[in-house]
C-alpha cells in the first residue's frame, strides 16, 4: 500500500483592516452603553479606561500584528505537526486542543506549547481577512476537519504536563 505525503502547509497572515473595524465598532458600542448605565462617575472611568486599554493592546498584538510576540504563521508540516511562528523568529511546536474551531469564515486554533510552557498566548484567530493566501487557509481548514484526529482532550494535556 502507498502512502501519501500531504505536502505542507505555510498561512503567513496579515494585518486586517475588517478585524480593526470590528474590534472598534464594539468597544465604541461598550463605552456608549457604559455611559448610559448607572453607576458611580469614578466606577464607569476605571472601566471605561479598562477597555480603551484592552483594546488598544488586541489591536496592536492580533490586529496589526505590532507586537514582538503576535503570530505570524501557521505552518503543518507534511507529518501533521503543526508549528506557530511569532514576530521575533520564534517557533513553537504545538499540540492542538479538542476545542480548536474550523469555520469558513474563522478558525480558532487553540493549543498547548510542547516544548515552552509559559506564556498565556495559547490560541490564534484566523479569518479569511487576515491571511495573505486563500488557498492555504482552506487547505489548513480541510487539513483540520479531516486531520485533527490528532488533537488531544484538554484534560490528558494538563496530565501530561504533571
Amino acid at each position: 500500500m502507498k502512502t501519501k505525503t500531504v505536502p505542507a502547509i505555510y498561512l503567513k497572515l496579515k494585518p486586517s483592516y475588517w478585524i480593526l473595524g470590528c474590534y472598534v465598532l464594539v468597544s465604541i458600542l461598550g463605552l456608549l452603553s457604559l455611559l448610559l448605565a448607572t453607576l458611580p462617575l469614578l466606577l464607569k472611568c476605571v472601566i471605561a479606561i479598562t477597555v480603551i486599554i484592552a483594546t488598544i493592546y488586541t489591536i496592536l498584538q492580533d490586529v496589526l500584528l505590532c507586537l514582538p510576540w503576535s503570530w505570524q504563521l501557521v505552518e503543518v508540516t507534511s507529518q501533521g505537526q503543526v508549528r506557530v511562528h511569532n514576530q521575533r523568529g520564534d517557533m513553537f511546536e504545538v499540540a492542538l486542543r479538542a476545542s480548536t474551531v474550523s469555520h469558513p469564515w474563522l478558525t480558532i486554533l487553540r493549543f498547548n506549547r510542547l516544548a515552552y510552557r509559559h506564556g498565556l498566548r495559547n490560541s490564534l484567530m484566523i479569518t479569511t481577512w487576515n491571511v495573505q493566501d486563500q488557498q492555504q487557509y482552506r487547505r489548513l481548514r480541510v487539513w483540520l476537519n479531516w486531520g485533527k484526529p490528532n488533537a488531544v482532550p484538554n484534560q490528558l494535556l494538563e496530565g501530561l504536563a504533571e
